[in-house]
């Protein structure tokens, strides 16, 4: 499977801040808006996310995923 949808909305998260803002508001509405295909599984990677969670822990695990991602390649 491949994870490039998640790691592209990562780096936006990472890059953008009103995405950041949009996505707290609207997790599936702002990624719906960005037009990236997701399979099943990572929209209910998006679901499960924890959008309460300060930008520095989200960050952190951002960055975790993205390289468990690109092992599964």
């Amino acid at each position: 499977m491949s994870h490039e949808g998640m790691e592209q909305l990562i780096d936006r998260w990472m890059d953008d801040p009103a995405f950041r803002a949009a996505i707290r508001q609207d997790p599936e509405g702002a990624v719906r808006a960005t037009g990236l295909q997701l399979d099943e599984e990572e929209w209910a990677a998006i679901r499960a996310i924890d959008w309460s969670l300060s930008d520095e822990e989200l960050s952190s695990r951002a960055s975790k995923s993205v390289g468990c991602f690109c092992g599964d390649a």
